[in-house]
């Protein structure tokens, strides 16, 4: 054998990926091989946790790696990339372009940016995002008057979602605090009858509409985030400052809604759509997850559902126990979401999931 097989390869490209990231940070990156492979299968890097072992010994054959003999009994090491990989690596990191005026604090984060998020900004556009944080940063604290999405389009480009898509390090290093910027205004959609069963709080607005449609609006009340970045999280810190936008008048304010039996919660069943469920119940305590998860949860056993890729728009999911793909909560159908939704699902189901969500 003349070349690392695939498997080897696609290891061997995370572990680049991720000594580049933590080489400008901290230096030198090595790893233990036991927590190396476990990550590895958890983020579906490797199949099982034996090709992870497989592909690691085959790199150190290689001499990719530096790592004892051990490694190929899977014993428990510390290993690294070798001295001739980092060299490499270290030749080909990118650096920021001496003419955006940087200061050592910032030249640090820019060049992670530039490996992640700014890699096919051309040079004339990096210099106008660096003069208009600057032109922010001199304007503070008035700026902080503003939304963060009006600041960053009057100060970076037009664009009102450059500040909150930069990397908070960078954005900080010019002494910009994404935090302290005014709140946006909380809006959200919602449907309910006169006398509502109860609450279904939902993630996005085509289920919103799914579930309006389908009838839940008459025996439920039901609540959606929509648009401008808004999100349910939100609205739970502060409900006396949401505003509840609904085709036909509402009889009741977010705090009355709040207060209803019963409340549940419909979204993804991924990652993030847990983890903004367990946000909305640390304000919500009596919130459960909707049954509407259940027959979700038998198509992601069954048929595998879709991976945590960029194709599908998770490619940014943080991993949480064996969790490497999902189901979106558009591909139920509309008898299901008429037969289940208000139901909660059963405490066994939610227990299990949120025990993985170790972050």
């Amino acid at each position: 054998m003349s070349t690392t097989g695939e498997a080897a390869r696609a290891v061997q490209a995370w572990l680049e990926a991720d000594w580049c990231r933590q080489y400008r940070r901290r230096g030198a990156r090595r790893w233990r091989s036991d927590t190396l492979v476990r990550r590895l299968y958890r983020e579906g890097i490797c199949d099982s946790q034996l090709a992870g072992w497989q592909a690691l010994a085959e790199l150190a054959r290689f001499g990719i790696l530096d790592a004892p003999e051990a490694l190929r009994h899977r014993v428990p090491v510390r290993l690294g990339l070798s001295e001739g990989e980092c060299h490499r690596l270290r030749e080909g990191m990118v650096h920021p372009d001496a003419s955006l005026g940087l200061t050592a604090d910032q030249t640090l984060p820019w060049g992670l940016a530039l490996e992640r998020r700014l890699d096919d900004w051309s040079l004339a556009d990096q210099r106008r995002l660096a003069q208009g944080l600057r032109r922010l940063a001199a304007d503070l604290p008035d700026a902080y008057g503003l939304s963060a999405k009006v600041a960053s389009a009057r100060y970076l480009l037009g664009s009102s979602k450059l500040l909150e898509a930069l990397p908070g390090e960078l954005v900080r290093s010019f002494g910009i605090e994404p935090r302290d910027f005014r709140a946006a205004p909380v809006w959200l959609l919602a449907a309910m009858p006169e006398a509502p069963e109860g609450l279904l709080l939902i993630e996005n607005p085509q289920s919103y509409a799914q579930a309006c449609r389908v009838g839940l609006d008459r025996r439920l009340a039901l609540m959606c985030s929509f648009g401008y970045g808004l999100s349910l999280g939100e609205s739970m810190l502060d409900p006396a400052a949401v505003r509840l936008v609904g085709e036909q008048g509402l009889s009741h304010a977010l705090t009355a809604l709040l207060s209803l039996p019963s409340p549940t919660y419909w979204g993804d069943l991924d990652p993030e759509g847990l983890r903004i469920y367990r946000r909305l119940k640390a304000q919500l305590p009596a919130l459960r997850l909707s049954a509407l998860l259940e027959p979700m949860a038998s198509a992601l056993a069954g048929e595998g559902g879709h991976p945590l890729h960029r194709l599908t728009g998770k490619e940014g999911q943080r991993p949480a126990g064996d969790w490497t793909r999902g189901v979106d909560q558009e591909w139920l159908e509309d008898a299901t979401v008429a037969g289940l939704g208000g139901q909660p699902l059963s405490s066994s189901l939610e227990t299990a999931w949120m025990a993985a969500l170790t972050d």
